[in-house]
């Protein structure tokens, strides 16, 4: 998600008429490139908000500047002196999702608020990472002995079996196909009344998708996969791919299916097969549902980080940005106590009777804001 193809197709997509496209660019004094800051200046009637690449609906995970080993903290000084060198030109730096060991974003602002900047932290969903070892065997015995159980269980009687099949995308001759069934089980898993096709219901959004998939796919850096049960696809998962590590973004499967848990086999398949092209990590992506640690993955916290000139109006944007935040947490926090004293019988009833009468389900991932 770094990379120019995922980041100038959602410029493509997601820019605004009046928005200013504001790449930073780094050189050494000989010349070479060492840092790369992908901004944008985001128009909002009269107010300039400094924003990253890859904000908002796209859902862009870990975003960071680029550095060249050596040159972190000197490109991450540099960005900071450059917003501030322009405290005239925005009234808001606004980054997105930001992982809370990000050093090179974290140095930034550091900088920028040692000169005078205020600063608003807004926690977001934790980032989810399984370290991988180097062989599937040593992965289940990560595992519980419940888990690791069923894990070799469903291995055996339908992959072994040839019951259930993989099929990756591996040319644009099939990527529609792919592409085709990934809304099909998605929406299958996650459509209501109001998104037919869950998060793809959204057009940019779902067009989107379709043009960076196929632009990743030409470097070899997507996998999407589909699983069939008897001839039938019954999972799918979209997935990016680098030298270190598979980054699940999106998924799908048939509710229909009773038999055995269609989602288990698809991260099975996905896990085993980042541990074939010997990557280092296996990335759930922000969101935190309950499953994600049941595959051991990890929590990263994350954050969107605010910044304003120090001046009247900066002051009065952080105060009222802290009100809402102190509410928000407020009422999470409600929220979790009513929970807790209730029984999960009652708030499963609750749930069934709210999507029979709205028709709405909880959403796997809600864009940059946490459930």
């Amino acid at each position: 998600m770094h990379s120019p193809e995922w980041l100038l197709v959602w410029w493509q997509f997601y820019a605004k008429p009046d928005d200013e496209l504001s790449v930073l660019l780094f050189h050494e004094p000989e010349g070479a490139l060492v840092g790369l800051a992908p901004l944008y200046i985001r128009i909002e009637g009269k107010r300039r908000i400094v924003c990253l690449l890859g904000s908002g609906d796209a859902s862009t995970n870990h975003t960071t500047w680029l550095t060249a080993a050596g040159w972190e903290q000197r490109v991450s000084k540099a960005v900071a002196q450059f917003l501030l060198g322009l405290k005239s030109g925005w009234n808001c730096v606004q980054l997105d999702s930001i992982d809370a060991d990000n050093m090179a974003v974290s140095a930034t602002v550091t900088h920028m608020a040692e000169n005078g900047c205020l600063v608003r932290k807004i926690p977001r969903h934790n980032c989810w990472k399984t370290v991988l070892p180097s062989t599937w065997e040593e992965y289940l015995m990560m595992l519980s002995r419940s888990h690791r159980k069923q894990c070799r269980s469903l291995h055996q009687r339908y992959f072994e079996s040839g019951r259930v099949r993989i099929h990756t995308v591996t040319s644009t001759a099939d990527f529609h196909q792919g592409f085709e069934i990934l809304l099909q089980l998605h929406s299958a898993r996650w459509g209501d009344s109001t998104k037919l096709l869950g998060c793809f219901s959204n057009q940019m959004f779902r067009e989107f998708h379709e043009t960076v998939a196929l632009e990743l796919l030409k470097r070899n850096q997507l996998l999407l996969v589909w699983l069939e049960y008897d001839g039938k696809p019954i999972a799918v998962e979209y997935q990016f791919i680098d030298k270190r590590a598979v980054y699940s973004y999106l998924a799908g499967m048939d509710p229909s299916v009773t038999e055995f848990p269609p989602g288990n086999l698809s991260i099975m398949a996905s896990i085993q097969a980042a541990i074939t092209h010997g990557c280092e990590t296996f990335d759930l992506s922000r969101g935190d549902q309950p499953y994600k640690a049941h595959w051991r993955a990890t929590p990263t916290a994350c954050h969107d980080v605010l910044l304003w000139p120090e001046h009247i109006p900066g002051r009065l944007n952080h105060a009222m940005c802290g009100m809402c935040t102190l509410a928000e947490y407020g009422k999470k926090q409600a929220v979790k106590w009513v929970k807790v004293r209730t029984p999960q019988h009652f708030i499963d009833v609750w749930r069934r009777l709210r999507y029979t009468m709205t028709g709405k389900r909880k959403s796997p991932r809600k864009a940059g804001t946490p459930d």
